[in-house]
């Protein structure tokens, strides 16, 4: 019974691996996308995370290193080469496949050399 219970765990959790994120040190989960649209060769796949908030991801993340961690080196080492710095602690990372940018983001965040790495999401439009 353990053994049938670990691999529906391990199969739950690799279908959800790629659709996941780090927010204030917790894992955030999100349902399957259910539309993508194209802006300028750059897509954004919409997602809702479990609270049914609705959010578009598109292939770049939100990188803050912590104090006295050089940020360019760690980019470097995950082969991040495509980033702009918008602050002198926060930088922009281009993803080059969109379905990366979750597994990316875990991976960075885990490595406990940021203060937080994360899509660069684009919230949906309301009517105000």
């Amino acid at each position: 019974m353990k053994i049938i219970l670990l691999i529906l765990l391990g199969i739950f959790s690799i279908s959800y691996a790629n659709e996941s994120y780090y927010k204030n040190g917790k894992l955030v989960e999100l349902k399957s996308s259910y539309s993508s649209r194209s802006f300028d060769s750059s897509s954004i796949k919409y997602y809702k995370t479990l609270g049914g908030n609705k959010v578009g991801v598109k292939n770049q993340l939100l990188v803050q290193c912590r104090e006295g961690i050089n940020c360019l080196k760690l980019l470097n080492t995950f082969n991040l080469s495509n980033y702009s710095k918008i602050s002198d602690k926060i930088f922009v990372v281009n993803i080059t496949n969109s379905n990366n940018v979750f597994s990316v983001s875990r991976a960075l965040f885990e490595s406990k050399d940021v203060v937080f790495a994360h899509p660069n999401f684009i919230k949906a439009k309301r009517k105000r």
